[in-house]
């Protein structure tokens, strides 16, 4: 249904035609010399947009013409182009599917569906039309200055602080690392290794697996190893054998200045005991 719901402008051909207006001028260059690129200056820069107002200018495009924005996003379109440049659609916010974007490039990009992309530009105008169900929709249209490719990380959750610890807990010969915790604004990320020097089978439990934030437990979520890139840590591990993932946890209030990780981990000896692995992490 998802998938459906991308193809959310009936008359996208129209559209495209409108985006072209954005970056295109004149097939003649004028006596000062101003081609195609003289465009730029038709539509003058309010300056940076203050990242509260990001928010209302999906609301309200028109009224924010003029100011220059930074976006990153997922291309959900298969991109147009032209002699002109190349014009996709892509949402600002993917893991919803909102804020829909529309933006035209007048360089020679090689954007593909479903890539992260960050776009930096001017917001130009507000389109409308329907989806493929009959309803309304609009979008913000950007003129981008510049596009490229980045990570899922980057464009889903980007780090804002990284904690590096590279702490080793052995339990019996069973190790386990905690290398590093990346926080962002909407989640915790928890990179370990686990190495199984034992001659026996050794388990990971992921759920059981506990990051503490004062009085909180926070419980593991649902990490998409193929759209994220992300790997996760096996659960079964056979002797001699070492892996290493992520795990991720909601994100922490701020303001936090501690947490505590206890990774729930054994192996098939039933005659010794494993208790939690137990990882203070400072965040300031």
């Amino acid at each position: 249904m998802k998938k459906f719901f991308k193809i959310v402008l009936i008359v996208l051909a129209v559209l495209i035609g409108l985006l072209v207006l954005l970056v295109a001028c004149s097939d003649s260059d004028t006596e000062s010399g101003k081609g195609k690129s003289g465009t730029k200056s038709e539509i003058k820069s309010k300056g940076p947009l203050a990242e509260k107002d990001y928010e209302k200018m999906y609301t309200d495009p028109k009224k924010y013409k003029g100011y220059e924005v930074t976006v990153r996003g997922k291309v959900f379109s298969e991109p147009e182009k032209d002699e002109d440049g190349v014009y996709f659609q892509m949402y600002g916010d993917p893991k919803n599917a909102e804020k829909n974007t529309m933006v035209a490039a007048d360089t020679s990009l090689k954007i593909k569906s479903d890539q992260y992309v960050e776009v930096k530009g001017i917001v130009v105008d507000e389109f409308s039309g329907e989806n493929a169900f009959g309803g309304e929709i609009s979008a913000a249209g950007i003129r981008a200055e510049s596009v490229k490719e980045i990570s899922y990380i980057d464009a889903m959750a980007p780090t804002k602080k990284t904690i590096e610890l590279n702490k080793v807990v052995d339990q019996h010969g069973l190790k386990v690392e905690l290398q590093k915790v990346e926080l962002a604004d909407n989640q915790t990320r928890v990179f370990i290794k686990i190495t199984n020097k034992t001659n026996v089978n050794a388990t990971f439990f992921d759920s059981g697996s506990k990051l503490v934030v004062g009085n909180k437990q926070l419980e593991t979520e649902y990490l998409d190893s193929e759209e994220s890139g992300l790997a996760e840590v096996q659960s079964d591990i056979l002797p001699g054998i070492e892996t290493e993932g992520v795990m991720i946890y909601p994100a922490v209030e701020a303001g936090t200045t501690s947490m505590k990780l206890l990774i729930d981990a054994s192996n098939d000896n039933y005659d010794i005991d494993f208790a939690p692995y137990t990882f203070e992490i400072p965040v300031n």
